[in-house]
């Protein structure tokens, strides 16, 4: 059984207050999606917790795939998700790994009479905790080896529509050789993506005559809003810059190398430099379980 390195506690005692940011970062309601996404892009967050204005009450959690989701919506009310799991200064980092893990999220609002105090992220726990650790069971026992790839001269809106019909947030990127030659991830997408309000005209005519005919007819306009993205190949919005890790890297080294370049993932290869997998903090996570 391995255990944290002494200078933290182990993770039977390891609680939330030993881990979180306090330094919080929020959104308020009533409040608009623009200001939302300003912050994100600013702060370079991929979600915050929500608190009604003037107080801090936190209400719900936007994220930027709620917002890519959502892309028709303006007020963060209509946008945010209001049923986030928050957790007390008080809990332990088992409980925070089980909710993460468990409700499929990243970022968890820390709460003391419903009041914001801090956050609690994936980052938090893999930055502060496991690469402070003596897990060193390889990488490749927890990647996934399902590669969501893609061709580096796909279109920019088809490359976002695969990786939502994956539900993944990152795509390895390869050329005409299936060379993995870069990396594209969901806030690629919402650093490049605007919301565009298109009309669809609706007509109360007989299905046998053409729509655009509107001599006698009520029109009835429907506002649509949706993420609009150039037509351009992924291959101009991808990182180039490739962060790859060994199948045989220990967890905690891993870690590491995940917080010296500020990545959440990172491909997978053998020895030989070939694809394997893919390697993400979420999964990295489930290894502090193991320590109790």
């Amino acid at each position: 059984m391995q255990h944290l390195k002494t200078r933290f506690p182990t993770l039977q005692r390891l609680l939330v207050k030993d881990l979180m940011s306090k330094d919080v970062i929020y959104a308020e309601v009533p409040g608009g999606r623009d200001e939302v996404l300003s912050i994100m892009r600013s702060k370079k967050v991929t979600g915050l917790p929500v608190v009604k204005k003037g107080t801090r009450k936190v209400v719900g959690v936007v994220t930027r795939r709620d917002l890519m989701k959502k892309p028709d919506e303006e007020q963060v009310a209509l946008i945010m998700s209001r049923d986030h799991p928050t957790v007390e200064p008080s809990d332990t980092i088992s409980k925070v790994i089980k909710l993460i893990t468990e409700r499929k999220v990243r970022l968890l609002p820390v709460t003391v009479n419903g009041e914001l105090i801090g956050v609690i992220t994936v980052s938090d726990l893999v930055y502060k905790a496991l690469a402070n650790s003596n897990l060193t069971t390889p990488v490749k026992e927890y990647m996934d080896r399902r590669i969501p790839t893609i061709w580096e001269k796909t279109p920019l809106p088809v490359a976002y529509s695969i990786m939502n019909w994956a539900g993944t947030q990152v795509l390895v990127v390869l050329d005409d050789n299936s060379k993995m030659v870069g990396i594209v991830t969901e806030h690629d997408f919402l650093n490049l993506g605007e919301v565009v309000y298109k009309q669809r005209t609706s007509s109360t005519k007989p299905s046998s005559e053409e729509e655009w005919d509107w001599s006698v007819s009520t029109i009835i306009y429907i506002g649509k809003g949706q993420l609009s993205l150039p037509p351009k190949p992924v291959s101009e919005i991808m990182s180039k810059q490739l962060i790859t890790v060994p199948d045989f890297l220990p967890l905690n080294e891993c870690a590491k190398k995940l917080q010296r370049y500020d990545v959440n993932q990172a491909p997978v290869v053998n020895a030989k430099g070939e694809l394997m997998g893919v390697i993400y903090d979420v999964q990295m996570i489930k290894a502090l379980l193991e320590t109790s």
